[in-house]
């Protein structure tokens, strides 16, 4: 088999044992995985199932053409790796209320043993001729829907359904930690995908808030109880972001909530992560993840010697990327497709370290992808790849292409260039010698412009964790210096800095911070 040679080498932990290794991506012969994006997935019975989705690309922004029906995924797939095999059915002999929440994008779902629950999702209703996010609990019996699906037989029997206002969300995540089921952050929106919020397409509402409750279900009645919720409306105001779980040292399972999409008044993503107990919430604002903010692919290692977890992000969309030429991280605002690689590790100290991978995605790619573990791999605690039982060489899973964007930036151009990707590609761990360090240390933190564009005056906003000499600049687009903003030492804390670029002719122009060794750039639209 052709290889990709993507070397990916980690220094794992600061003050612990050195556990060096690098992954590498094969194109899989794979032909029966369908091309589908940003719906429930998972592995039952070493099968693959996908349901609901969308089949074309990135959504468009203007009303009525943002999420066109042919791009709807209207049929429940089941793919065996092992042999290439693919079962399909459509869904259009379900009841329109249950067949309509199945074809939508962006639900949440959770496995549980042979019962798959999905939350919500944002589609198509007929009735009313436009798009909602659902409020409902569907669940679905995965191994008699697998058996009819393979046989060509009747489907309907294995649904069953409640409807809750509660349930109504989309771009969140749902989870499990003991018998209590988490529905994450997430949004509300009803009507037509519009950029603009002033056109009166669409009512968009973010739930602030983790929503607990359990399920009720004796295969027969289905049921919410013990329903609360934490909110938050200035940390929790997220979506479209990444929720994995995670083990702390002291307080045992827990989900970590990775970055995600858009501060209040500011459309740029957090950076931060939050730390989510059955007894506690954690914002660590001592920690910025800089190369990935949007839904994507995500691989989880863990090495229980030194008790370290890896997350691997692959590809999807993010604010800051590494300039392969200069090698200097590059900020974009505007929150580009990327081909980076990077895993954010979590020690036994509880500390986070980002390491850039050096190595790139074959393309655009990994945006609301599928990582499905193989199922040969050693597992630690069920959800990780175990890092200490792997041979030298192992498969430890698969990767689906999600989303492929001919460019970084389309969303201002024409979205339907990109494309749901049909490549999946084989994800392997080989343990190396030597060292190698690539982590992405944060100088400065929570970077950026506002308003962006800007006609008159912008302001700039930076974070420091101690005193630093802060030297910020307004360049052109070749480099070129025009001005110098500020060049002083800052005190550790928050700042916010005015830039005048009234006198600058209409144009895309950086906004360059340096402080030690870190130099970002913010792409800086002048109108």
């Amino acid at each position: 088999m052709k290889q990709l040679l993507f070397l990916f080498l980690l220094f794992c932990g600061v003050t612990h044992a050195q556990q060096i290794f690098s992954l590498r991506l094969e194109p899989a012969t794979l032909t029966s995985v369908p091309a589908v994006h940003s719906g429930a997935f998972g592995i039952y019975d070493s099968t693959w199932f996908f349901i609901g989705g969308r089949t074309n690309g990135l959504h468009g922004f203007q009303p009525p053409f943002a999420f066109p029906t042919s791009g709807i995924n209207d049929k429940i797939y089941f793919v065996n790796p092992a042999t290439d095999q693919r079962w399909e059915q459509d869904v259009y002999s379900l009841p329109d209320s249950i067949r309509e929440p199945l074809t939508s994008s962006n639900m949440q779902f959770y496995l549980r043993d042979t019962m798959l629950y999905m939350v919500g999702g944002y589609g198509w209703k007929d009735t009313i001729q436009n798009f909602v996010t659902w409020n409902t609990l569907t669940a679905i019996n995965l191994k008699g829907l697998k058996d009819a699906v393979i046989s060509n037989q009747p489907i309907a029997p294995y649904f069953r359904q409640i409807a809750d206002s509660v349930l109504a969300v989309c771009g969140a995540h749902l989870h499990k930690l003991d018998s209590v089921y988490y529905l994450v952050f997430g949004h509300r929106f009803d009507g037509y995908y519009d950029r603009s919020d002033t056109t009166g397409f669409h009512v968009q509402e973010y739930t602030h808030e983790i929503r607990k409750f359990q399920i009720e279900d004796d295969g027969t009645t289905l049921n919410i109880k013990n329903y609360a919720a934490v909110r938050d409306t200035a940390n929790f105001r997220r979506r479209d972001y990444n929720l994995v779980p995670f083990l702390d040292p002291y307080k045992g399972e827990g989900l970590l909530a990775f970055s995600g999409v858009f501060q209040k008044h500011i459309d740029l993503p957090y950076l931060n992560c939050i730390e989510i107990f059955p007894d506690t919430v954690i914002v660590r604002n001592d920690f910025n993840q800089n190369l990935s903010q949007y839904h994507a692919a995500v691989g989880l290692i863990f090495d229980s010697v030194s008790f370290i977890q890896h997350n691997i992000f692959f590809g999807g969309m993010s604010m800051y990327y590494i300039d392969t030429l200069t090698g200097q991280t590059v900020t974009d605002s505007f929150v580009p497709f990327v081909q980076t690689i990077s895993d954010v590790a979590r020690d036994v100290d509880r500390n986070y370290h980002e390491i850039n991978a050096g190595i790139r995605m074959p393309a655009l790619q990994g945006t609301n992808a599928y990582f499905f573990p193989d199922l040969a791999a050693p597992k630690y605690r069920h959800h990780f790849v175990h890092l200490n039982q792997l041979p030298a060489q192992q498969r430890i899973g698969y990767l689906t292409s999600g989303i492929e964007s001919p460019e970084l930036n389309i969303s201002f151009t024409d979205p339907s260039l990109s494309f749901a990707g049909q490549q999946v590609y084989e994800v392997y761990l080989d343990r190396v010698t030597g060292i190698a360090t690539n982590a992405i240390i944060n100088e400065v933190f929570n970077f950026y412009c506002y308003p962006n564009p800007v006609n008159g005056s912008a302001q700039i906003f930076f974070e420091l964790a101690e005193p630093k000499q802060i030297k910020i600049e307004i360049t052109d687009v070749s480099g070129k210096l025009l001005q110098v903003v500020t060049e002083n030492v800052y005190a550790e804390g928050k700042h916010q800095l005015a830039v005048n670029v009234s006198t600058l002719p209409a144009g895309v122009y950086n906004c360059v911070l340096s402080a030690g060794k870190q130099r970002k750039a913010v792409r800086l639209i002048k109108r």
